[in-house]
């Protein structure tokens, strides 16, 4: 029996990089989800053994090196959280999460989507607004049709049309998924369908106001359910 109800995985060594504050933006995380009762553990990715969970939040970049260290300790949380994903088991993937477990071939589908070097970006971070679909998922249900956000906007990622777009943002006359639910069968052929959601916003603490907030505790909201 699993009696922890979130692990957030927080990137560290490998899936840490000099742009993000992945240990300042996981403890804001916990402290949302305490707040709702939630009994929550943070765990650095080079953590020698993986927490199992009800739910799998992963708080985690690519790294700034995509070739793996000499006793690199990232591989055995990898291989937790697919195990966790594929076995049905809930995911919540916030920000720079489409470039984690670059070297996992399987992580995309899971996701329904990732990050694609050279062709994905963002514009400079700050205030913006995005677009919400209120009546595509219980997710959004009577959120209203835009918030503010102050944050980087992720564009052009690759995503699979399986998923279910949350929220959204124009970026060179494009609308651009930033927020998305994937149940669906992952890519590899797998029979267990996963139950996933994909928040590219939390850059950093600015990010986490309350709009932020409250989109995070609906996300796990349903993921739990």
């Amino acid at each position: 029996m699993v009696d922890l109800d979130v692990v957030v995985l927080s990137g560290e060594g490998r899936y840490a990089d000099p742009w993000h504050d992945f240990p300042g933006t996981s403890a804001r995380i916990a402290e949302i989800l305490r707040a709702e009762g939630l009994t929550v553990q943070v765990c650095g990715s080079d953590s020698t053994a993986p927490v199992p969970a009800r739910l799998v939040v992963v708080n985690a970049g690519g790294g700034a090196d995509a070739i793996p260290g000499e006793g690199d300790r990232g591989s055995q949380w990898r291989d937790a959280v697919l195990d966790h994903a594929l076995a049905g088991g809930p995911v919540l993937a916030t920000h720079a999460a489409t470039n984690t477990f670059y070297d996992e071939a399987r992580w995309p589908g899971v996701l329904g989507g990732r990050w694609v070097p050279g062709t994905s970006m963002h514009p400079p971070g700050g205030p913006a607004t995005a677009q919400v679909a209120p009546n595509a998922h219980p997710i959004t249900a009577g959120m209203p049709a835009e918030i503010d956000v102050v944050d980087e906007r992720y564009s052009f990622l690759e995503v699979s049309t399986a998923i279910v777009p949350l929220v959204t943002q124009v970026h060179d006359a494009v609308v651009h998924p930033i927020v998305w639910a994937h149940e669906g069968e992952p890519s590899d052929g797998a029979t267990t369908r996963v139950r996933v959601v994909v928040d590219t916003l939390g850059h950093d603490l600015r990010a986490y106001g309350e709009t932020r907030a409250d989109l995070l505790r609906r996300e796990v909201g349903w993921l739990l359910a």
